[in-house]
């Protein structure tokens, strides 16, 4: 009787034994360890509101106005995400270590998130003005030198034409013709008013475009606003990037797609002499067959010897990159365009 129970309490024993030390086995496992680290920019300066998140958690925080944050954390090879505007996603796995300094890197695609607004810059969805963004990359497909033809079809309210004289700059209208003297809006590049007709401007250079509609234009740049504004951001190089060289060109042909239908030399003395006969006039001597000015050997289609067949070529090379306190963009351009009519360049 006493063995039994003597295994008894051995056994019970053995059981609180084996419990508690299995609890304090987990209590070791799940200690936290205080996770610490200091957010900065490309230029070394600190953010503040970058959202902090454990991967595949709801566990996170966010960096106070010294761009530090604070987590507690148990699994210490965890992969941390860094969130914030107008910088890149970055994931960061712990690998054991409990302090660390992140640099995040500027997102290039802000700008198709950002509106330039001549006084600052505002995301798309709080704008409240009469403000239209322009895509530049589907204006670019057409082949141009002049930057407001970028315009043409590409936003809203904005009317481009052109008086049809070779090389002649188109007009553009944003508010329609509202007064007797120039009309044409003004143009604002990289926050430096330029006037209303920016003719020796790359548009290869161009990042983003925005037109400005309402008047609250006025308020910012006075009655050069009148007639709308057109707010232009130029290509930046970027900090602590390698040189970048970008090269992009094209060549095209032009050609007049459809000529008018005119007479022959027959037909239009023809039709010439039955006009004047009914007018009770006298034939043309030039046309007349009675004539010795009468002319039989000439015979000219002025529309075949006068058009061509014409070109145009664009070549455009970039070069852009930064170091740890300045950038640098630089461009070569070279547009070429022979027109259809003969002499206006070599036509082939």
């Amino acid at each position: 009787m006493q063995n039994k129970r003597y295994f008894l309490f051995r056994r019970i024993w053995s059981a609180c034994f084996l419990f508690f030390l299995s609890m304090h086995l987990i209590q070791a496992q799940e200690k936290s360890i205080d996770i610490k680290g200091i957010i900065k920019d490309e230029l070394g300066e600190s953010i503040s509101g970058v959202n902090v998140q454990v991967k595949g958690t709801t566990l996170g925080t966010s960096t106070d106005e010294k761009g530090v944050f604070l987590l507690n954390l148990t699994d210490l090879n965890a992969i941390l995400v860094f969130t914030s505007i107008g910088y890149e996603t970055t994931e960061i796995p712990l690998d054991g270590r409990t302090s660390f300094d992140v640099v995040l890197k500027a997102d290039n695609r802000a700008l198709e998130e950002v509106v330039v607004v001549g006084y600052g810059a505002q995301r798309k969805s709080d704008i409240t003005g009469s403000v239209s963004v322009v895509d530049v990359g589907e204006s670019k497909k057409f082949s141009t030198n002049d930057m407001s033809q970028l315009l043409q079809g590409r936003s809203a309210g904005v009317s481009v034409t052109s008086d049809g004289h070779p090389g002649a700059a188109p007009n553009v209208r944003i508010r329609g013709l509202s007064t007797f003297g120039d009309a044409q809006p003004l143009y604002v590049i990289d926050g430096v008013p330029v006037g209303t007709s920016p003719r020796d401007f790359n548009p290869n250079d161009i990042e983003s475009m925005q037109v400005l509609k309402d008047a609250s234009a006025g308020a910012i740049y006075g009655s050069r606003a009148a007639n709308g504004v057109i707010i232009i951001t130029t290509k930046q190089g970027q900090l602590n990037t390698p040189l970048r060289i970008e090269y992009n060109g094209y060549y095209g042909i032009d050609k007049v797609w459809q000529r008018i239908p005119v007479l022959d030399r027959e037909r239009y003395q023809m039709i010439v002499n039955e006009v004047r006969s009914n007018a009770g006039q006298s034939l043309i001597p030039g046309n007349d067959p009675n004539s010795s000015s009468f002319i039989d050997n000439v015979d000219t289609d002025w529309q075949k010897e006068g058009i061509k067949t014409g070109n145009r070529q664009n070549h455009n090379l970039n070069f852009s990159g930064g170091g740890n306190n300045t950038t640098y963009n630089m461009s070569f351009d070279y547009f070429g365009n022979n027109g259809t009519f003969v002499g206006n360049g070599p036509n082939f």
